[in-house]
C-alpha cells in the first residue's frame, strides 16, 4: 500500500520548511515511510482509558495498524496484542469493561473482544468487506446498551454470484468494477453488506438484514430495541445514489424507514435518551454515485423521523459525523475550513455553533475524536509541524498531547 497522499504532501511541505531553516538534512521519500500517525480514537465511557490506533509502514510501503490503550490515571500506554497482531475499529462497551475491534488475533481475522481484566482476546466471528464502490460506510460495529451483544456489518454473497474468473464474463450490473484503478485486475465481488448480531456468551451470529442492498453506518438505540443504519434502496442503486436512514428491530428484524428524501443522509447517531437522532445530510434532489461533492451539514430529527431541522446551516462548510454529549444538550461535529479541520459544538436546541479545537488563531486538523461521559475529549490532531498525535482535553482545561510518535524522526 502506498502512503496516503496527504501524508506525502505533509512530508514534502515539512521538508521544504526544514531546508529553509537550515535543518541538518532534508526529507526524502524514504523518510515519509518512517512516519507514524494516530488514526482512530475512542474514549471509554467512564473516562479511564483511551483506545487509539497507530498507522505505520515498513520500507516497502506496506502499512500496518495496531491498537493501543492509554491509561488516563497512570499516564501510560500499552499495545493490544503482540507484534503480529493488527486491529482497527476499536469500540468500547457501554460499561467500559470490554473493547470490540476488527483485526487479526493469532491466525484468525474478524471480530474480537478484549476484556480489561488481562485475559486473552476473544475471537467471535469472521468479518469480510466488499470491493463495491461506496461513498461512505460509517460505523461497522455497535454495542448493545447492556454490553452483552455486538452488531456488525459483514459482506454476504449477492444474487449475481461471486466474482467470476471465467472467460468470457457475463456482466449483469452497472457497477461491474470496484474502481478504475482495479478494473484491469478484478471485477465487483458482488457481496452485499448485511447487519449481523452476536452475543458474547453463545458466540452465534444472527442476521438482522437479509436483502440485496448495502446496509451500514450502525447506531444501537439506548433502549436496546433497534439499530439505526443507512442504505441506498433505490430501484436501481447502482445507477442512482440515495442514502436514507432506516432502523431494524432486534426482536423480529423488521425494518422501518426514517427518511425518504431525494438527497443523501449519512452517519446517524442516537441522543442519550433515545428521543432524537443527529445525522449528516445534503440538500440536492439527486446525488450521483460518482459525484457526492455537495457539502454535508448536521441535521436532527425525532426518533420517528419527524421534526427534521438543519442544525449546521449557519456554517457554509463541509461538516463531519455528529455525536451527542453525555447530557444530550450538545452535538459535536467537525468542520473543514480554510485548510484546517476544527471540532465544533452546537446546542441541540439550536443556536450559534462554537469552536472547541483547535481554537481560532491556531492551525491544525482534527481527525478521529471521542467524548467521555464527563465531557473529556480525546482526539487526533495533525499540525503544520507534526503528523497526527493523540491529545486529551478535560472540561475547562487546556489540551494535553499524550503521544510523541515522531519526535526522533522530526529532530533528525
Amino acid at each position: 500500500m502506498r502512503p496516503p497522499a496527504a501524508m506525502l504532501a505533509w512530508g514534502l511541505a515539512l521538508g521544504v520548511a526544514v531546508m529553509a531553516q537550515g535543518g541538518v538534512q532534508p526529507w526524502t521519500g524514504a523518510d515519509v515511510l518512517k512516519v507514524k500517525r494516530v488514526g482512530d480514537v475512542q474514549f471509554a465511557p467512564d473516562g479511564k482509558r483511551i483506545a487509539y490506533t497507530v498507522h505505520a509502514s515498513d520500507r516497502l510501503g506496506r502499512s500496518t495498524t495496531q491498537i493501543w490503550i492509554w491509561d488516563v490515571a497512570a499516564g501510560t500506554s500499552a499495545r493490544l496484542g503482540g507484534d503480529r497482531d493488527a486491529g482497527t475499529n476499536p469500540r468500547w462497551a457501554p460499561d467500559s469493561q470490554s473493547l470490540a475491534f476488527t483485526g487479526r488475533i493469532d491466525d484468525e481475522s474478524g471480530l474480537g473482544v478484549q476484556r480489561m481484566d488481562d485475559t486473552p482476546p476473544l475471537f467471535l466471528t469472521r468479518v469480510v468487506g466488499t470491493n463495491h464502490p461506496l461513498p461512505d460506510t460509517g460505523e461497522i460495529l455497535a454495542w448493545s446498551s447492556g454490553s452483552s451483544r455486538i452488531a456488525y456489518v459483514t459482506g454476504t454473497p449477492g444474487p449475481e454470484g461471486p466474482e467470476a474468473n471465467s472467460d468470457p464474463m457475463v456482466i449483469t450490473r452497472y457497477l461491474y468494477k470496484p474502481s478504475a484503478a482495479d478494473a484491469m485486475s478484478r471485477f465487483n465481488d458482488n457481496r452485499r453488506l448485511q447487519i449481523f448480531m452476536v452475543d458474547l456468551v453463545s458466540r452465534e451470529p444472527r442476521p438482522l438484514t437479509q436483502d440485496t442492498y448495502y446496509n451500514h453506518s450502525l447506531a444501537w438505540s439506548p433502549k436496546g430495541d433497534e439499530i439505526l443504519f443507512v442504505s441506498n434502496r433505490e430501484a436501481d442503486p447502482d445507477r442512482v445514489f440515495n442514502y436514507d436512514i432506516f432502523a431494524v428491530g432486534i426482536a423480529r428484524g423488521d425494518v422501518r424507514r426514517l427518511s425518504n428524501t431525494k438527497s443523501a443522509e449519512y452517519l446517524p447517531a442516537w441522543s442519550p435518551d433515545g428521543a432524537g437522532i443527529a445525522f449528516l445530510a445534503t440538500k440536492r434532489p439527486l446525488t450521483s454515485s460518482e459525484t457526492t461533492m455537495e457539502d454535508t451539514h448536521v441535521w436532527v430529527m425525532k426518533a420517528d423521523g419527524t421534526g427534521r431541522r438543519e442544525l449546521g446551516a449557519g456554517i457554509d462548510n463541509r461538516q463531519g459525523a455528529p455525536r451527542w454529549s453525555g447530557d444530550g444538550k450538545w452535538i459535536y461535529f467537525t468542520v473543514q475550513e480554510r485548510g484546517d479541520v476544527r471540532l465544533y459544538r452546537a446546542a441541540a436546541a439550536g443556536g450559534v455553533p462554537e469552536v472547541i479545537v483547535p481554537p481560532p488563531g491556531q492551525r491544525g486538523s482534527v481527525g478521529a475524536w471521542s467524548l467521555a461521559k464527563s465531557g473529556a475529549l480525546a482526539y487526533a490532531l495533525t499540525t503544520p509541524g507534526s503528523p497526527a498525535e493523540l491529545y486529551v482535553q478535560d472540561p475547562g482545561a487546556p489540551p494535553r498531547r499524550l503521544t510523541n510518535l515522531n519526535d526522533d524522526l522530526l529532530k533528525a
